[in-house]
């Protein structure tokens, strides 16, 4: 999950920053709301100008989505789900049409902070769309030729529900980083106008004995919402473990809720796997 702080280097303002910013705004095929420009625009000002202690979920809430003084970041995950959909199309954007920018601005999980990376050499096909590639620890080599077990993580709520959609990009996050730090190569299915991306994801799918799919979906219900998982075989279908839990409206913080059932999810992965 995000935290509510900031880096180190914080406080050092950045023209590239700012010269970055604003040439990813004015880019064609940057897939960004309005309030989402706005987000963005705050933490650059805020960052530009040497103030990232500033650059926090309570500050952002208020100052960008109008929240009241008694916004509570653990309570309202607006920041939470805003960032995580800039960080999507941040990268669709480098994927795509960006591809080629010398200059990338990015969001890094655990923080607000915008920074301004050097693009790195490619090392393998833009289109493949890797959130990680961390082996298992008893994973031999690579140089053996021995192909390890991905995993292929797609989030199936209902589209049309808003909130199970927003909670749902939460879940998905969450998983991603339990999952990871297990130490499981992860790849996550695009959205469908990301065509390279999704052929790439299907032709992974297609190996044999090398995949394992992961579907996760959020649905609201009558006590608040169910978070279910299943993990099966796309080849054969199998199905090798599945699960559900309700998320109680009862008080906990929706975030700290949805990272104790990724981490549930991952400890299932990491069961079947064994």
């Amino acid at each position: 999950m995000d935290a509510d702080h900031s880096t180190a280097n914080s406080n050092e303002s950045s023209p590239e920053l700012e010269r970055v910013f604003r040439e990813l705004l004015a880019a064609e095929g940057l897939r960004l709301s309005e309030r989402n420009r706005r987000f963005l625009s705050f933490v650059v000002a805020e960052a530009v100008a040497g103030r990232g202690e500033r650059v926090k979920a309570y500050t952002i809430g208020v100052d960008v989505f109008g929240r009241g003084p008694d916004f509570d970041p653990g309570k309202d995950p607006i920041v939470r789900i805003e960032a995580t959909r800039i960080r999507s199309a941040l990268a669709a954007y480098y994927e795509g049409p960006g591809a080629d920018a010398p200059f990338r601005l990015v969001l890094r999980p655990g923080s607000y902070i915008p920074v301004c990376e050097m693009a790195e050499p490619p090392t393998m096909p833009r289109s493949v769309p890797a959130v990680c590639r961390i082996l298992r620890p008893d994973a031999g080599p690579a140089s053996t030729g021995r192909i390890q077990t991905a995993l292929v993580v797609t989030q199936r709520s209902d589209r049309r529900d808003r909130c199970a959609m927003a909670r749902g990009d939460i879940y998905l996050q969450a998983i991603v980083k339990a999952v990871c730090g297990r130490g499981v190569r992860v790849f996550v299915t695009p959205p469908p106008e990301r065509r390279a991306a999704l052929q790439a994801i299907k032709a992974l799918l297609s190996q044999p004995d090398a995949v394992l799919a992961l579907d996760i979906a959020v649905h609201g219900i009558a006590e608040g919402c169910r978070y279910t998982w299943t993990l099966s075989d796309p080849q054969s279908g199998e199905v090798k473990a599945s699960d559900a839990a309700d998320g109680m409206e009862d008080g906990v913080p929706v975030g700290t809720r949805i990272d104790a059932l990724a981490d549930a999810v991952a400890q299932g992965v990491i069961d079947a796997l064994a």
